[in-house]
């Protein structure tokens, strides 16, 4: 661009060379110098890096010192991993851990600098038993400058049983289902349920699961939940003969004494007659009634909820009175289990029991029948 009102003026004095650049002294034993100027940043990164988020070895070095304990069930070890250290219980002991589990994973998945040395850290930790079953918590660790703590590594739990008692893994706890309810804690790892449960019966949908904190995952069914499971206790086949065998024994026993409570032997109330056993004759099973393990349904306290599914038979030579004459006929009584229980005795097997007198203690009906 010629800006032509400068046209014969004097030419713009040309602007003042750079300065050069200003050279620095050396500085006396400058080795020293940077030696020291290092070993403060040395100092500075140790202490950001400690209490940083990138700092993770140390809550997750506990939760892994926590589970590696448990797991070589050392209990008190593992406890003083945790903010439980004087926690005490049935289950917290190296009687009730079993080792058929292995830690998989351990990560710290959050971090949260309180300030003042004090951190808070989140870490997934993840385990494996039977089955390729896996089951993950995030565990809660406080950090109190370079120390840690697991925050409530175990929770309490109510206790079911399906039976009077719980037994976990060989180690038995009485439950009093009058007193209230019973909780328990629990350390992660392999349970199984009423592991010297005989061959009679079984459990529906398995009786073993994985816990770890607040998770409880059943092997079997692969159900996980953050309530204790408690499985469903059914009788095996060979149960269903244990049980029929008990009951010919029960009825045996009614047709030598009809009075024992849940026989089925009264006769039925009839105002147009009156029926008694003949002199000298007793009742004759001649068909027994039966069931079938899937019509066993468990009553806690009382036993497997008996339901015929063949009804049995009894006969027995009577004397009839009606209109003022007596007659002498046999008679039969059909038999129907409904009512009564079949308890267990892990000593002695099944027994019938009469369980809510909700069983009929007398013939529905009685029919005569040729001799």
């Amino acid at each position: 661009m010629i800006d032509l009102g400068a046209v014969g003026e004097a030419a713009p004095a040309p602007e003042p060379a750079p300065s050069p650049p200003r050279r620095f002294l050396r500085i006396p034993n400058a080795a020293l110098a940077y030696a020291a100027i290092a070993i403060a940043l040395a100092a500075a990164v140790v202490t950001v890096v400690k209490w940083s988020p990138l700092h993770r070895p140390l809550a997750e070095s506990t939760v892994t010192g926590f589970l590696e304990a448990v797991h070589d069930r050392d209990v008190e070890a593992a406890l003083a991993f945790t903010d439980q250290k004087d926690a005490e219980g049935e289950y917290l002991v190296p009687e009730a851990l079993d080792a058929r589990w292995k830690i998989t994973k351990v990560a710290q998945v959050a971090y949260t600098d309180l300030g003042d040395g004090r951190a808070a850290a989140e870490v997934y930790a993840e385990i494996e038993g039977p089955g390729d079953s896996l089951v993950g918590h995030r565990y809660q660790v406080a950090i109190d400058r370079g120390e840690a703590e697991i925050k409530g590594a175990m929770i309490e739990h109510e206790a079911y049983g399906t039976f009077d008692y719980l037994d976990l893994n060989g180690v038995r706890l009485e439950l009093d289902l009058q007193e209230g309810p019973t909780y328990v804690l629990l350390l992660p790892g392999y349970y199984e349920f009423y592991p010297d449960m005989p061959s009679t019966m079984e459990f529906e949908d398995g009786g073993s699961m994985l816990v770890l904190g607040s998770k409880f995952l059943q092997i079997e069914s692969g159900v996980l939940d953050e309530w204790m499971p408690s499985p469903w206790v059914v009788v095996s086949q060979e149960g269903e003969d244990a049980v029929n065998e008990a009951l010919r024994e029960f009825y045996d026993g009614c047709t030598a004494d009809p009075t024992v409570e849940g026989c089925p032997f009264k006769f039925p109330e009839d105002p147009a007659r009156d029926v008694a056993l003949a002199p000298g004759a007793r009742w004759e099973v001649t068909a027994y009634p039966e069931v079938r393990s899937e019509r066993l349904w468990y009553e806690h306290g009382a036993g497997f909820g008996l339901e015929s599914s063949l009804p049995g038979e009894a006969r027995a030579q009577v004397e009839i009175t009606e209109d003022g004459q007596t007659r002498t006929a046999l008679v039969a009584c059909p038999i129907w289990v409904n009512g009564l229980y079949a308890a267990f005795d892990f000593e002695a097997g099944f027994s019938i029991d009469a369980g809510y007198e909700m069983f009929e203690d007398r013939c529905r009906s009685l029919i005569e029948v040729e001799g």
